[in-house]
């Protein structure tokens, strides 16, 4: 129980005591139902049995009973003794079985042995119980005494144990972190009582203190209630679970990115250490794969925050033999480590497609990844070919194959053929259904063809469309090749996440970002734009034919503003974002505060600006109240902020330097993975559209029902009047 009792927890014995006697309910629970279950097993064994089976069982029985006799009546008194009898006696009544009956199947009941620890102890007691499993089937296996105890079936019996521990300690931990939310709860309530009678004078507010107290109370059950269901809910669970791992992945991505770009991108930083040819090709794979799962970080969060009903996709003309290139050079060393050979044939006058890089990369990451774990010796060969009006990509490979049984279902959610050939080879039989979806957003079609034993084709078909047929455009294009090339959007925006966000959800349109009024003016004529966004103020319509739209845009830097800062960066944070971040400021900089509770994120924030700022000018703080020692004293040219850190947030550092004359001049850049939220700002301002010639009744009309239906979901009638119910409240 030490991973339960630590430091914090042993200072508050209602916990200690409560966690206890939880412990030993579920210990009395699990011994109970384990004697319940084995008297009818063997009331049902001796009479249907044979006479020898009946021995045999009666044999076993006495063993069960010296087992479950003594464990029952010492739970109590001396719980650790019970629970080591507990485990020795059922390791070796299932030992007994497992030997008097040759039948290998009874060793699976060893799985059992780590959960029952994990859930009445601890997760250390798991791991050595799961230890002694792998030692106990291990050496059954090879001994011969149970001679259909193969292996394999030892393997799987240790696997699925480890398994099964695994889920337990995580249910363990979370029955338990709902208890001690609980206790503090009530120790809060009690508190607020004490100062009740503590200050009778002031019975008045202490009403209200304890009124509110109880309010918390009940709003704390009513979020214990809303959990448990979220938790046997399993789609809202998984959508939790997704905004929550992808969010603490930014924290690790930081440093991944940082230190790896800081090392390909700049490696005279780090001063006259030159480091092998191999050594930056495996950095720069490195640094590309970061990149990668910083992406898919950016996509499942825009998801949970954009109530959108399918994934947007960020198309453009694209070369997919140069994409092809990319996805085999981050798993090239992987399936040359298997000693497997990579054929690619890619013919050199395909037309560009358009379609989505990052999904499409991501396809063909799957398919090649899941040949290579599939794949024990032969190769694997990527063949793209023309067919009519579609590109058809084909990942072949030469292992295992497939059962016709197992083809029709392969594309289905969760579904997996079953297979364990090694422990490399499980799969969570997600990879290949989201890469079916993602090809069918682009119109295309997927598929494969096998051979149980000879190895699977998997394909994918895009559709050539329209633009594709045209001469490959590289990605920053002139404005004369964009002229022609799709439907236009200008957004004047000093954000250029802004931009990126709106390519993201206005399919079948190409957004350019620029700063100024004028830019746009000038490239909207140029290209003939359909349309310009604004919101920094009245659009000057006679000097261009493209429809105007005035309305407010999520901005970092007015976010930053709008908290006191000047300016705001989403980790993980590239180094020419933060030297930009800096020049913007336009004063020089001479000696910067690195806040972060993290020590590895301050040395990544010296690296970065190692060229600008010596490391004996960047002042270390990993609380608020260091950081807040340090700029009193020493007065720093800037502050680089991280939002969530102990004992003084970002949030109260901020509201106290601004509140001194001394310091409100002193600019701050806000760093932080849990950065405001910009997408649920309810934006203020009107939604204004211009165009220099007018419009016609038509438009008008049509354009009037397009904003009904957008923003009839936030109206709902009253029973008693036919007004509106007012939305919520903004977030602040």
């Amino acid at each position: 129980m030490s991973a339960i009792f630590n430091t914090s927890t042993r200072e508050n014995p209602e916990f200690v005591v409560s966690a206890t006697e939880l412990l030993q309910s579920m210990f009395r629970a699990i011994i109970i139902i384990s004697g319940v279950i084995y008297a009818v097993w063997h009331i049902l064994a001796t009479m249907f049995g044979s006479g020898s089976v009946g021995a045999q069982v009666w044999l076993g029985t006495g063993l069960f009973l010296l087992t479950w006799v003594p464990a029952f009546k010492l739970y109590e008194r001396h719980y650790l003794a019970a629970q080591i009898i507990w485990q020795a006696g059922l390791t070796l009544t299932i030992t007994f079985y497992l030997v008097a009956f040759q039948a290998a199947n009874i060793a699976f009941y060893y799985a059992l042995l780590p959960l029952m620890v994990v859930v009445t102890v601890d997760g250390f007691a798991g791991v050595l119980s799961e230890g002694m499993v792998v030692i106990l089937v291990g050496w059954l296996s090879r001994s011969g005494w149970v001679p259909t105890l193969t292996s394999d079936l030892a393997l799987v019996t240790a696997t699925g144990g480890a398994i099964i521990g695994l889920v337990g300690w995580a249910a363990s931990r979370t029955l338990f972190t709902a208890t001690q939310w609980s206790l503090n709860s009530l120790d809060q309530a009690r508190k607020n009582m004490e100062e009740a009678r503590q200050h009778r004078a002031q019975l008045a507010r202490v009403f209200k203190d304890l009124d509110q107290a109880y309010y918390r109370l009940e709003r704390a059950n009513a979020e214990l209630l809303v959990s448990r269901k979220t938790a046997e809910d399993a789609e809202r669970f998984k959508a939790e679970i997704v905004a929550i791992v992808s969010h603490e992945l930014r924290t690790p991505l930081n440093l991944i990115v940082g230190f790896s770009e800081m090392m390909v991108a700049s490696p005279e930083s780090y001063g006259d250490v030159n480091l092998p040819g191999h050594y930056r090709s495996d950095l720069n794979a490195i640094y590309r794969s970061a990149q990668h799962m910083l992406a898919l970080v950016d996509d499942i969060l825009d998801m949970t925050r954009i109530e959108v009903g399918k994934i947007a996709l960020t198309r453009e003309m694209e070369d997919l033999g140069t994409l092809i290139a990319e996805a085999t050079a981050i798993v090239k060393d992987y399936i040359a480590v298997k000693g497997l050979e990579l054929v690619i044939r890619v013919p050199p006058d395909l037309p560009s497609l358009w379609i989505d890089r990052l999904r499409i990369r991501q396809v063909l990451l799957n398919l090649l990844v899941n040949a290579a774990r599939f794949t024990e010796q032969g190769s694997i060969a990527v063949t793209v070919s023309r067919r009519d009006e579609e590109i058809l990509v084909q990942v072949t490979d030469t292992g295992h194959g497939i059962a016709e049984k197992d083809r029709a279902r392969i594309f289905e959610e969760f579904y997996t053929t079953g297979k364990s050939h090694s422990p490399q080879t499980g799969g969570s039989g997600l990879g290949l259904p989201i890469s079916k979806k993602f090809v069918e957003l682009h119109g295309g079609r997927m598929g494969v063809e096998s051979t149980a034993g000879q190895g699977s084709t998997f394909y994918f078909a895009l559709p050539i469309s329209a633009e594709s047929v045209q001469p490959f455009l590289p990605t920053r294009r002139t404005p004369a090749q964009w002229r022609g090339a799709e439907r236009m959007v200008i957004v004047v925006n000093d954000d250029p996440h802004t931009a990126t966000l709106l390519q993201r959800y206005l399919e079948g349109y190409q957004v350019i970002a620029v700063p100024t009024h004028a830019e746009a003016i000038a490239l909207a004529d140029q290209v003939k734009a359909l349309a310009v966004v604004s919101d920094l103020g009245e659009p000057i319509a006679d000097r261009s034919q493209a429809l105007w739209v005035n309305c407010s845009l999520p901005s970092a830097r007015a976010t930053a503003a709008a908290l006191g800062a000047s300016d705001l960066l989403v980790k993980p944070i590239v180094r020419q974002d933060l030297i930009a971040a800096i020049e913007r400021l336009g004063r020089p900089v001479r000696r910067v505060l690195l806040t972060d509770d993290d020590p590895e994120v301050v040395r990544l924030y010296q690296r970065m600006l190692s060229p600008i700022v010596s490391i004996e000018d960047c002042l270390e703080a990993f609380n608020g109240e260091e950081a807040w020692q340090l700029l009193r004293e020493e007065k720093p040219d800037l502050i680089i902020l991280d939002l969530m850190m102990p004992e003084m947030d970002g949030y109260a550092l901020l509201k106290k330097k601004n509140a001194d004359p001394e310091l409100v001049g002193i600019p701050v850049i806000i760093a932080s993975a849990k950065s405001q939220d910009l997408i649920s700002f309810r934006l203020p301002g009107p939604i204004q559209f211009s165009r220099a010639d007018g419009f016609q009744m038509g438009e008008t009309v049509r354009v009037l029902e397009s904003a009904f239906k957008v923003l009839a979901a936030s109206w709902h009638p009253q029973n008693d009047a036919a007004s509106p119910i007012p939305g919520a409240a903004p977030v602040a």
